[in-house]
């Protein structure tokens, strides 16, 4: 093979690419023209809400206070975001979780599936999260009989640990660390670890 055959080849070539490319390129515009705009509306909210939903059940959610058990650092109705990672989030809810960086340490804020909750059932406890998710906490149909929300998920400071041992004094969480030798308060606790947050 010649220089000036092999030139004439990839001469042949590139222009059929060229050729493909401005084919594909008008065909992609003429389907593009006879798409309803009411289909483009719908992928475009579908996609959307698509990536809301990876976002929140893998890398953060906002969820909102429920109750004013911790006043002096969150009021009802506030809310927060949570960093999912950090702990492990869930491949599907309320079925396995991913492994997490690390555990939960004593002070910090945490949210979890309260005890007492009774779910609707499984569709419905699915629909119920997805909403909440894609609301960004704000629409929230898991309610009760008089209409008030049923509290999926509680937040709390994590305040005993692996190893210690609680127990309630006149209404008052108390502690026991391993190792101690006196029993200490959650209030003596906070102010040790500097948990003290005035309300603005």
């Amino acid at each position: 093979m010649t220089w000036n055959q092999w030139c004439l080849g990839v001469q042949r070539q590139t222009e059929r690419y060229l050729s493909w490319r401005r084919t594909r390129k008008a065909r992609k515009k003429e389907r593009q023209k006879k798409k309803n705009p009411v289909l483009d509306w719908v992928e475009a909210i579908l996609s959307a809400v698509l990536i809301v939903l990876v976002i929140n059940q893998f890398l953060l959610q906002a969820y909102q206070i429920p109750s004013q058990s911790m006043v002096d650092t969150l009021r009802i109705g506030d809310r927060i975001f949570v960093n999912k990672l950090l702990y492990g989030p869930e491949l599907l809810p309320g079925i396995a979780k991913l492994p997490g960086f690390r555990a939960p340490r004593r002070g910090e804020v945490i949210i979890f599936e309260n005890p007492s909750y009774i779910p609707i059932g499984p569709v419905m406890d699915f629909v119920q999260r997805i909403v909440y998710m894609v609301s960004l906490s704000l629409i929230d149909i898991d309610r009760d009989e008089y209409g008030q929300p049923k509290h999926h998920f509680l937040i709390k400071r994590a305040i005993g640990m692996p190893g210690d041992r609680l127990r309630m004094n006149q209404g008052n969480v108390e502690l026991l660390p391993p190792g101690a030798e006196s029993w200490v308060s959650e209030e003596r606790l906070k102010e040790q670890l500097g948990m003290r947050y005035q309300l603005r």
